[in-house]
C-alpha cells in the first residue's frame, strides 16, 4: 500500500470514527432538551382546588349563622312590637284603680301577763315599714308615679320606682300590681332571668291573683328568652289548664307568643 493510498484510508476511518461519535451524542442530547415534568403544575392545582372548597364551606357557614341571627332579630322586633302595641291596653289597665285583696282576718287581742287581758289592746298595724307603719296615702302615690312612668315607656325608672314600691310597702294593696308590673318591665328590657324570677313569685304569692293568667304567658316569654324552648311552651300550654277563663286577649297572646316560639 503506497502512502498516498494509506493516508486516504486514514482519513476515510477518521470520518467513519467522527460520524459514529456524533450519532452517538444526538440521543443524549435530545433528551436533555426534553421538558421538566408536569407534577408541581398538578399539585398546584389541587391545592387551589381544596383552598376553594375551604372557602366555600366558611362561606356556607357563615351564610347560617347570618340566616340564624336574621331570624333572631326579626322574632325580637316582632315581640318588641307586640309589647309596644300592649302600651294601650297597659295605660287602660293603669287607669283602672287595682283589685282589692281580701282583708287579714283580725288578730285576736292576747291575754295581758297574769291571765288578764289589756284594757287599752294597741290596734293592729298593716303595711309595717321596719318599726314604723306605712302610711297607704304614701304607698298610693309611690305606684301611680311607678305606673305613670311604665305608661311613659321610661322601663329603666319603672322598674325602680316598683322595686321600691315592694320594699318599702309590701304590705300595701298594690304589692301584687306592682310586683306583675316589675316583671313587665323587666321583660321589656329584655332581662329574661330577673323577669321570670318575678313573674315565678307573683305566681307563687297570688296564683289565683286578677293578674295571675298574664303572668303565665309572661314567665313563657321569658324562658323563651332564655332559650328554654320545652319550658316556655310548657307555660304557654298550661294557660288553659290552670286559667279555663283567662281574658281573650290573654289567650291570643299566648297563641301568638307560642306560634313565634314554635311551640308543638
Amino acid at each position: 500500500m503506497t502512502g498516498t493510498t494509506f493516508k486516504l484510508v486514514r482519513h476515510r476511518l477518521a470520518a467513519c470514527i467522527a460520524a459514529a461519535g456524533f450519532l452517538l451524542l444526538s440521543p443524549a442530547a435530545a433528551q436533555t432538551q426534553l421538558p421538566p415534568p408536569a407534577y408541581g403544575q398538578a399539585d398546584a392545582r389541587q391545592d387551589r382546588i381544596e383552598a376553594l372548597e375551604a372557602q366555600l364551606r366558611d362561606a356556607t357557614a357563615e351564610n347560617e349563622r347570618l340566616q340564624f341571627e336574621l331570624m333572631q332579630a326579626q322574632r325580637e322586633m316582632n315581640r318588641l312590637r307586640g309589647m309596644v302595641g300592649e302600651l294601650a291596653g297597659v295605660n287602660q289597665s293603669l287607669s283602672e284603680p287595682p283589685p282589692e285583696e281580701a282583708a287579714p282576718p283580725p288578730e285576736t287581742p292576747q291575754p295581758a301577763p297574769g291571765g288578764e287581758r289589756s284594757a287599752n289592746p294597741a290596734p293592729a298595724q298593716s303595711g309595717q315599714l321596719g318599726t314604723l307603719p306605712a302610711n297607704p296615702e304614701d304607698a298610693g302615690r309611690a305606684y301611680s308615679r311607678a305606673r305613670e312612668m311604665l305608661v311613659n315607656g321610661h322601663y329603666a325608672e319603672a322598674e325602680l320606682a316598683f322595686r321600691d314600691v315592694l320594699q318599702n310597702y309590701p304590705q300595701a294593696e298594690t304589692s301584687a300590681d306592682a310586683r306583675f308590673w316589675l316583671g313587665f318591665t323587666l321583660l321589656a328590657r329584655n332581662n329574661f332571668q330577673d323577669a321570670g324570677a318575678v313573674f315565678v313569685e307573683y305566681l307563687q304569692r297570688t296564683p289565683n291573683g286578677p293578674r295571675a293568667p298574664e303572668a303565665q304567658v309572661r314567665l313563657g316569654m321569658a324562658l323563651i328568652g332564655l332559650e328554654q324552648q320545652a319550658q316556655g311552651c310548657a307555660a304557654f300550654a298550661a294557660l288553659g289548664r290552670r286559667y279555663p277563663n283567662a281574658p281573650r286577649n290573654v289567650r291570643d297572646l299566648a297563641t301568638r307568643e307560642a306560634r313565634a316560639a314554635q311551640c308543638a
